[in-house]
């Protein structure tokens, strides 16, 4: 049957249409006779029917689908649309999809029936950055002079980049952060370019406003609510805050001068008008400015110093909540940066505050009174009960009680936020996982609801059609009444489930059975070491108690109860008393409900002991307990104790992630997590002294090594499977070696060091699979491959970071190298500085002959006759830039390996001693840096009595750059002399007090930059 050709009222033609799924099957054959009123439209049209009305038949609503198909044909080229549609394989998808789902998106496409082959088009369908749509918006304003030219540009950018997004988050190509971070990122955008244009036209008139001191100064705009959080809907409005820097006078225009104040007001009320005013193209956004401070009552903007005012006067606790979301959206940055600088204390305060909790229970009492009387409890999908607003506040409320000892809880997305809190133990796993679905689950809802008509609702349909309507927008596959069903029985899940965990959370907590032990009180912990009390208090409640939403099971709480003694004495000896409690308090919340691990605390004191001297060392070594808690049963065994281990150890643990029959993602999760378990042992043994800091590195390096190993076999299995093994020209394999450089070649690793590395393969072939690709295509793959296993990030975090910036080349090559190549490039290409690495490359893996013939093409490149001696000008131009650019020294701040007398100091040291003299000294050309001192001091190159002292300087200053590693110190190597890091320090490494510890440091550096200035001096 032809339904192009159908009669009206065909009872076989209105037949097929229900059997589709079409609600009114009369409309719609009106529909397919408008889509073809000439002869040439129907015969293109008939091929392709079918395939349109299956297409329709999969699209939420069929009818809508079709009358807008019928409206976009009328609109323009019928040919030109039916060509596209049966010519482009997406097109019929994309056209009922979209039809079908959102009649404002329908529309926009009528408006404007062009943008259909764009949306076709692969560079259009793809995720947008900011720079991307920033110059996109600057070349559709910029033909245009006149200021409402310019409005309506904006608004046909807006709703061309709408219907993209639209596009893709309806196709399933765009998953709801990227759909919402685009959202908001189109919204910063425009905001940018409309305080650009108000900045331009007002300059004009009153010139640059001005400090105090004559600099100029500037107006930042913040983003609020889910413009901050990057979780704009399509018919949000914008949460915005205005602050400008200084308060003063404008330099002066056509109409004279303004104080600033009046200057950015203006500015503000521009940047409004243009978003909000109605012109035939529509509107852009609207604006709500609610947040600011005073809300409607207050001034459109505040100074810095304004809003410093407020928040120490009259800020009240929803304010604080407000600003967790705020982000620079457009802007001066600094002005925005200072403005963060400034809210920072007041928004994420340290300590508990224990009105958080009955304040935002009030709030909440608030807004369900209100809906009450709307009747809308249940239907409000924002609002109402078990909504979106009950998983924000409840995500919120533990942020501001934990954020300002915990930073990394300072997100401003609702979805991070809940990953981040899950994570650090601040919600059980099934709970942040839920939360986490919930919010996806109801934000989809609240897309769907807003994407049909552009309209800011949060209200399911009572009508059940519609409700059936909105079920198969959601994704549902069934016929509408089973879907809205099914929808209803999903939604009454989910918003029971949210409003259960907010009811836990805000409930009073239960009366415990028994009395807790005694908190000491402030002065005693103020005597035994602690350098914030008050603090201390509260995380040893969270200790006996459990925190919100993550409650002990009684079997917990007497293993924690029973341990507190020995804990409170463990802590008081810890070199670090309240960093020691802080990271304790996360284990036991992230243990969860595993019991056993508190139990085995419990009935083992000196592991207890042991345990709490490792939180001592900060926030790195407690998150692999974090992620790992089983961990803990391989520290409380002997073994672990025992003589250190050498690399034929560590490969014998990690070799059970190359069983057969795993993965290639299994494979990789289990080597992270062998080697995470063998890392915090290497840690534990320095810890307890069993091992010393040079021992601790070799062991580092002897374990990444073995990693290594793990991970090329890995990487050629894939570089194999896909590319087949290469061979030379008479068959036989073409080998790899695998070179380390830095402190990887010097043995010299710690925790978090990258490993520097090359790879050089034996000489030219080609591979034996179906597409036969060069040798060197063939390692390049492998060696991108090793990069991403052991390098990637995945569920169990990292094995270890690959540096391949260091390789022959660098960018200008491929990954991997031949051994020809490799001399060619050093001879010919390197700078100075690349022969200088070659001093501590070292083979570290891959095939042990071909590693020996690189070994002496090294050791020639650097040492043998034809070898240029060090430039020791460019070495010193060279060490100068690190420790300007890197080191940034300043008098509050040291940097142990880039700044004066550091590490580098000692290592430029050491190798230019090595290219100079080499050559005559064999012994001297070691990659390990203090064993090259030591034999630099033999032979005679340094006086003995200054190479024993720098071999002891560069010790002490490894020791000090190990210990800043395991404190989790950012910047990395990094020493504030403002912050508790100098006085950890001394503890650690026994001075009696911090003064101590930063005079002999000083000494040791002054001393280690003079020997510096006289082996490479300045000229």
């Amino acid at each position: 049957m032809n339904l192009l050709t159908a009669a009206p009222h065909d009872r076989k033609a209105l037949a097929e249409l229900k059997r589709l799924g079409f609600a009114v099957p009369r409309a719609a054959l009106v529909n397919l006779h408008a889509l073809t009123p000439e002869p040439r439209d129907a015969e293109l049209l008939t091929p392709l029917l079918p395939r349109l009305l299956r297409a329709l038949a999969e699209s939420p609503d069929p009818d809508m689908a079709l009358n807008n198909l019928e409206r976009l044909a009328a609109q323009g080229d019928r040919v030109a649309l039916f060509r596209l549609l049966g010519a482009h394989p997406g097109a019929l998808h994309l056209m009922a999809r979209l039809g079908g789902t959102s009649q404002f998106l329908a529309d926009t496409l009528r408006r404007h029936p062009t943008l259909f082959p764009w949306l076709l088009e692969g560079q259009t369908m793809r995720q947008w950055h900011g720079d991307e749509l920033a110059a996109a918006l600057e070349q559709t304003t910029s033909a245009f002079e006149r200021l409402d030219a310019r409005w309506n540009a904006l608004r046909r950018f807006k709703y061309r980049q709408l219907l993209r997004i639209g596009s893709r988050d309806l196709l399933g190509d765009a998953d709801l952060t990227v759909t919402t971070e685009e959202l908001s990122r189109l919204a910063d955008v425009c905001l940018g370019a409309t305080w650009r244009w108000a900045e331009e036209r007002l300059r004009e008139r009153f010139g640059v406003p001005q400090g105090p001191d004559g600099a100029p100064t500037g107006l930042a705009v913040i983003g609020m609510g889910k413009l901050g959080g990057d979780e704009l809907n399509y018919s949000s409005d914008i949460d915005l805050v205005f602050v400008y820097g200084e308060d003063g006078e404008t330099s002066g225009g056509s109409e004279g001068r303004l104080p600033n104040g009046d200057y950015f007001a203006a500015v503000a009320r521009d940047i409004v008008a243009a978003l909000e005013s109605v012109t035939e193209e529509g509107y852009a956004f609207r604006v709500d400015l609610r947040l600011r401070p005073e809300g409607r009552m207050g001034g459109i903007i505040l100074s810095l110093d304004g809003y410093q005012t407020y928040l120490t006067e009259r800020a009240e606790l929803w304010e604080r909540q407000a600003l967790i979301k705020a982000r620079f959206s457009a802007g001066d940055a600094q002005v925005a940066d200072r403005f963060f600088e400034l809210i920072r204390p007041f928004v994420f305060r340290p300590g508990l505050d224990p009105d958080i909790v009955a304040a935002v229970r009030g709030m909440k009492r608030q807004i369900d009174r209100s809906l009450s009387g709307k009747g809308v409890e249940r239907r409000h999908v924002k609002l109402g009960r078990g909504g979106i607003r009950e998983v924000e506040f409840l995500v919120q409320a533990l942020q501001l009680l934990y954020s300002g000892d915990d930073p990394w809880l300072r997100e401003r997305n609702s979805l991070r936020a809940i990953f981040r809190l899950t994570e650090r133990g601040y919600l059980s796993q099934s709970l942040g996982r839920f939360l986490g679905d919930a919010l996806v689950f109801l934000r989809t809802v609240e897309h769907r609801l807003q994407i049909v008509d552009e309209f800011q609702t949060h209200t399911l349909p009572e009508d059940p059609v519609a409700l059936g309507r909105l079920a198969r927008r959601l994704g549902s596959t069934l016929p509408p009444a089973a879907a809205r069903r099914a929808f209803e029985a999903e939604y009454r899940r989910v918003t029971d489930g949210v409003h259960q965990a907010f009811a836990d959370f805000f409930a009073a907590p239960p009366e415990p059975k028994e009395a807790a032990p005694r908190v000491p009180t402030y002065t005693a912990l103020k005597a035994t070491g602690f350098v914030d009390p008050d603090r201390a208090r509260q995380n040893l409640r969270l200790v006996l108690e459990g925190r919100p939403l993550v409650p002990y099971v009684e079997p917990m709480r007497r293993a924690v109860r029973a341990m507190f003694p020995v804990l409170l004495d463990a802590l008081w000896q810890s070199p670090d008393p309240d960093e020691a409690l802080n990271q304790f308090e996360r284990f036991v919340a992230a243990a969860g409900p595993r019991t056993a691990y508190l139990e085995l605390l419990a009935d083992r004191p000196d592991l207890l002991t042991n345990l709490v001297k490792l939180c001592a060392r900060g926030e790195l070594l407690t998150q692999l307990l974090l992620t790992q808690p089983e961990l803990l049963n391989r520290l409380a065994d002997p073994a672990t104790f025992a003589a250190p281990r050498r690399r034929t150890d560590f490969r014998r643990a990690l070799a059970p992630a190359l069983a057969s029959g795993l993965t290639q993602l299994e494979r990789m999760d289990g080597l992270r997590r062998l080697k995470q378990a063998e890392e915090l042992g290497i840690i534990w043994r320095l810890l307890l002294g069993v091992t010393d800091a040079d021992r601790f590195s070799r062991e580092m390096t002897a374990l990444a090594e073995a990693a290594l190993a793990a991970g090329w076999l890995m990487a050629l299995d894939e570089a194999t499977a896909a590319l087949g093994v290469p061979l030379d020209s008479v068959g036989r394999l073409v080998p790899a070696s695998v070179i380390g450089l830095g402190k990887f070649g010097g043995r010299e690793l710690s925790t978090g060091s990258d490993l520097d590395l090359f790879v050089i393969y034996g000489a030219a072939g080609e591979t034996d699979g179906l597409e036969r690709v060069e040798a060197h295509v063939f390692y390049d793959r492998a060696v991108e491959a090793l990069s991403s296993i052991l390098g990637d990030v995945t569920a169990a975090g990292v094995v270890v970071p690959v540096d391949l910036r260091l390789r022959p080349g660098s960018k200008g090559s491929g990954f991997a190298s031949s051994l020809a190549a490799l001399g060619q490039y050093y001879r010919e290409w390197a700078d100075p500085w690349e022969r200088q690495t070659l001093t501590r490359a070292r083979l570290v893996g891959g095939d042990p002959r071909l590693g020996r013939s690189v070994r002496r093409a090294i050791q020639a490149l650097v040492y043998g006759p034809e070898a240029p001696p060090p430039d020791l000008k460019e070495m010193r131009e060279l060490r100068g830039r690190m420790e300007k650019e890197l080191g940034k020294e300043t008098p509050g701040r040291l940097h142990v390996k880039f700044g004066r007398g550091g590490l580098v100091d000692v290592e430029f040291i050491t190798q230019a001693i090595q290219m100079r003299h080499g050559r005559e000294h064999p012994a001297i050309r070691s990659p390990h840096t203090v064993t090259a001192v030591r034999a630099i001091g033999m032979a005679g190159l340094l006086p003995a009595d200054e190479a024993v002292r720098l071999a002891e300087n560069y010790r002490f200053l490894r020791r000090v750059s190990a210990d800043l590693r395991l404190f989790g110190a950012r910047p990395g190597d990094t020493i504030e002399l403002a912050g508790p890091i100098p006085a950890r320090l001394a503890k650690s490494l026994e001075y009696p007090s911090r003064r101590d510890f930063l005079d002999d440091y000083r000494r040791r550096t002054a001393w280690v930059r003079a020997l510096y200035d006289r082996v490479v001096p300045a000229s």
